[in-house]
């Protein structure tokens, strides 16, 4: 495959600004080109279709995402006895990165483009699940978390509580503290899965 040209990351940029900010469905295609000053051809000429430019936006914020827990993982590797804390601003920053795209982009998603939705949403997530459950493990054979719980279950109740307390709704009515739920919510799955 080739490798993305200058041009694809501009689109790319362009477009992951408007739909995590309007959503998919509330976003045109004219509106993204124009923002970076092309046309229509030259996004299309990248992108055949605005579903395929949303499956890179997507692949770009899955990607950092899994870049930066990647970057976490190996210094949790050092963590030693601080390996709480590291779990603890894993899950944090897992929560910012859900919060940051499920607001608004999965949203609208859900709502406008249900098939569109379960395949995002699902390989997000499995991304996710598959990433925290390898942290999580490390914490269960080093004996600082507990072996007895299912920690998928645990994992997928984490991340689908994240996801409510991003809905638009949530945030809003929380706006003066809302880092203040995600903490909260952290230190309840932590409590949870640490061994006593």
């Amino acid at each position: 495959m080739d490798e993305p040209s200058q041009v694809q990351h501009e689109i790319v940029d362009a477009a992951r600004g408007y739909f995590v900010q309007f959503g998919y469905s509330r976003v045109s295609t004219d509106e993204i080109v124009r923002s970076i000053g092309r046309s229509k051809k030259t996004l299309y000429k990248h992108f055949e279709t605005k579903e395929a430019l949303l499956q890179a936006v997507l692949s770009r914020i899955n990607g950092e995402i899994e870049d930066q827990l990647v970057h976490l993982f190996a210094e949790n590797a050092k963590c030693g006895d601080g390996y709480i804390e590291c779990l603890r601003d894993v899950l944090g920053k897992v929560a910012v990165h859900i919060a940051s795209t499920s607001g608004v982009l999965f949203a609208d998603l859900r709502t406008k483009s249900p098939d569109l939705y379960e395949n995002s949403h699902g390989e997000r997530q499995q991304a996710l699940l598959g990433l925290l459950r390898r942290m999580v493990q490390k914490g269960i054979d080093a004996e600082y978390l507990r072996n007895d719980l299912d920690v998928d279950q645990v994992l997928t109740v984490f991340l689908a509580s994240v996801e409510s307390l991003a809905n638009p709704v949530d945030v809003a009515a929380n706006a003066s503290q809302p880092t203040q739920l995600f903490k909260t919510l952290v230190t309840l799955t932590i409590d949870g899965l640490r061994r006593r």
